[in-house]
């Protein structure tokens, strides 16, 4: 079913225009929005399309001078024309000639805000008045499409820079579909390999990451942010350390602790404390088996007893599973660095009570929520575990902060495509 919404306004002849406009596309149903004032237009409308007038219904406004009473009144309508399965993008059509200046302008926000395709506009030589004189009417018909274009380059970007990766795809791919001119389709392209790209690193799948900044251009990162030159160097260094098969001195960097860290501030950021906890909890074991393996090149997960002092080894000697190996949990490899004099073996003693509360919430083994005080308090202990650990993690973790991309790049795209295309 085709449905045209329109607004009416007063005066001589003002009928003749909205009636061509009918004449014109044929609308199954009409939905006028008329003041006290304007509603006699619509009598005089259907008396010039008698006995052909398609069923219709009015929207009364108390106002005709105030925009956001219309823009609720359309939004309305719309939405129960798209609640009843009517294809608001293709049977839906907005003519916003008629009516005070203010009612054009609320029915064509409701237009966009709803994604209407179908904006009418009559134009035609034009009285004293600045009316469209009867009999030169011609209907322009056009979508919005550089206004939906500046749109949804803007949501696309505001999407990115809240790490709603998924969502942002989502439009990209919408946009791809429905946006012919070049240039644009070249940012929705560059967007979209950003996504893919932060959207690996933030899901921990560095080498899938690597994958994709290594697509990304120079001149696309000089264009959006030059923090993506950064991401990438630090995203392609932790990837090659985690596939090398070196020894285990090597297999836990610096960047991978500090990666982690980052991943769990986003995660605070984002209120997901579950989240949040969960990371903290692997890092807190990381920590303890990074500092194992590069300072004492012993395994966690398969630790070599006789490396041991030897007043020790008796102690881990029972630990052997029935294959014969030695493999340490959270609590043991902290045992173990406490055991070897590691200053950093004395902090578990600080995390056991925090950790404790972890273990009986639903992110450990229990069924109570994760509260934001629990989090909060165990991400201080870690940050004092990588004070310990790495001297400069904060200076080098900037290289490793996700980088936000502005509004204003994504407006160069849209007009230098506009100035091409005139």
């Amino acid at each position: 079913m085709r449905v045209l919404l329109i607004s009416l306004g007063t005066g001589p002849s003002v009928e003749h225009g909205i009636a061509y406009s009918i004449k014109h596309h044929r609308p199954d149903h009409v939905i006028y929005f008329a003041t006290d004032q304007s509603l006699s237009s619509r009598t005089k409308i259907e008396a010039l399309l008698s006995p052909s007038a398609p069923a219709s219904e009015v929207i009364r406004l108390e106002n005709g001078d105030e925009p956001n009473e219309i823009y609720r009144e359309a939004c309305k309508a719309l939405g129960g024309l798209q609640r009843d399965g009517i294809n608001i993008i293709e049977d839906v059509y907005v003519d916003f000639t008629s009516g005070t200046k203010a009612m054009s302008a609320g029915l064509f926000a409701a237009a966009l805000a709803y994604s209407v395709r179908n904006l009418i506009y009559i134009s035609g030589q034009r009285d004293s008045d600045g009316r469209v004189i009867s009999g030169t009417e011609r209907v322009m018909t056009f979508p919005p499409s550089e206004i939906f274009a500046d749109h949804l380059l803007h949501q696309i970007v505001e999407l990115f820079n809240k790490r709603l990766f998924g969502a942002a795809l989502q439009l990209i791919e919408d946009g791809l579909r429905e946006i012919h001119v070049q240039k644009l389709r070249q940012a929705l392209g560059e967007l979209h390999k950003l996504c893919l790209a932060y959207q690996a690193w933030d899901w921990f799948d560095h080498s899938k990451a690597m994958e994709h900044f290594e697509q990304i251009e120079r001149d696309v990162i000089d264009h959006w942010s030059r923090q993506i030159g950064s991401n990438k160097g630090w995203v392609l260094q932790i990837a090659k350390e985690l596939r090398s098969e070196g020894p285990i001195t090597k297999r836990y960097s610096e960047k991978l602790l500090i990666d982690l860290w980052l991943n769990v501030e986003r995660r605070m950021e984002e209120e997901h404390w579950i989240d949040a906890v969960a990371r903290l909890y692997r890092l807190v074991e990381l920590i303890a088996q990074a500092c194992l393996a590069q300072k004492y090149e012993l395994d966690t997960g398969a630790l070599e007893v006789d490396k041991l002092p030897e007043h020790v080894r008796s102690k881990y000697e029972q630990l052997r599973d029935e294959r014969g190996r030695v493999r340490l949990g959270l609590k043991q490899a902290y045992a173990l660095l406490e055991d070897l004099k590691d200053p950093l073996g004395k902090h578990y003693k600080n995390l056991e009570g925090v950790l404790q509360a972890r273990n009986e919430s639903i992110a450990g083994h229990g069924l109570q929520p994760v509260k934001q005080e629990i989090c909060e308090k165990l991400a201080g202990q870690v940050r004092e575990l990588l004070d310990e650990t790495i001297s400069d993690w904060e200076r080098q973790a900037e290289k490793g902060r996700f980088a936000q991309i502005g509004y204003n790049k994504a407006h160069e795209v849209h007009h230098q495509s506009r100035a091409r295309s005139r």
